[in-house]
């Protein structure tokens, strides 16, 4: 597979981000507090999905699906159609998800038409390797890209490799965020890198690890992504609580995505938007 590349191009203006992300559980919006023309605030992201498939899917847990890619036209459509029907605050904000975004080769068209429909602000989900390869860390940033979301699956190289069945995949993931952060400083672009990690069986006891290394690699924002088959295991409560006190301790807002707020091993301020106490950051 050939990753899209990113030709130089006009760098779009975009809001300064603050840094912290976190899911509230209302399906394909996520929220994140920035500081902008606009203030202090918390704004949604519309998540508009390049194909399906996964990103860094654990091979443990059963063959991965195979990856389907959506036809340009209708993810130009969607972006439209969400552009036209935003009335949620500032924006519109697009993120773009469902498979390894550097898989569809019509990548920088897509950041493109975002960018055309007036996004403020765009995200990547990715495994982040694509970002190391010399031009595509500064062309996605000059093509609009503020934020990227590195997926991980475990805290270092044998584990997460495991699991995702690619040898050398965490090394290539932190040498991109490496390549992002470098070429967002060569222009001084104010970008932020954020994490998710997909909660299994097999990675539930490196859940405190991989978040000790998003905050190496300079994430702002962890999302836990909970399974309901694990969600009310006491054992996943140990160690969702051990992850939320690595990501105190590192100074990273960790969140947990799919479990009932009432169920959290802390307070439930973790499962929803805490705006009260982000609101006045200046």
């Amino acid at each position: 597979m050939r990753p899209a590349r990113f030709p130089p191009c006009t760098l779009h203006a975009s809001a300064m981000y603050l840094g912290y992300t976190w899911d509230r559980g209302t399906g394909a919006h996520v929220h994140l507090a920035v500081r902008g023309r606009e203030g202090a605030c918390v704004i949604e992201f519309a998540e508009i999905s390049v194909g399906s498939g996964g990103i860094a899917p654990c091979v443990a847990c059963g063959a991965p699906e195979p990856r389907v890619l959506r036809a340009s036209a209708e993810i130009v459509a969607e972006i439209d159609a969400r552009t036209l029907g935003w009335n949620t605050g500032p924006g519109p904000n697009f993120a773009f998800v469902g498979t390894e975004p550097f898989a569809h080769p019509e990548l920088p068209a897509l950041v493109a038409a975002a960018v055309a429909a007036g996004a403020q602000r765009i995200r990547l989900r990715t495994d982040a390797g694509a970002l190391g390869i010399p031009g595509n860390a500064a062309g996605v940033i000059h093509a609009g890209v503020r934020q990227v979301e590195v997926v991980l699956l475990g805290g270092d190289a044998s584990t997460h490799d495991a699991l995702a069945g690619r040898a050398g995949l965490f090394d290539a993931a932190l040498e991109g965020l490496r390549a992002f952060s470098s070429a967002a400083l060569a222009v001084d672009a104010h970008v932020a890198v954020c994490a998710f990690i997909p909660v299994c069986a097999h990675n539930l006891t490196q859940l405190p690890a991989a978040v000790s290394a998003c905050a190496s690699a300079g994430a702002v924002s962890v999302v836990l992504s909970m399974p309901a088959a694990l969600s009310g295991s006491s054992a996943a409560r140990e160690w969702i609580g051990a992850a939320l006190d690595t990501g105190t301790v590192n100074g990273v807002w960790v969140s947990i995505q799919g479990v009932p707020a009432d169920t959290l091993p802390r307070s439930p301020l973790y499962a929803r938007s805490p705006t009260s106490t982000l609101g006045g950051a200046r």
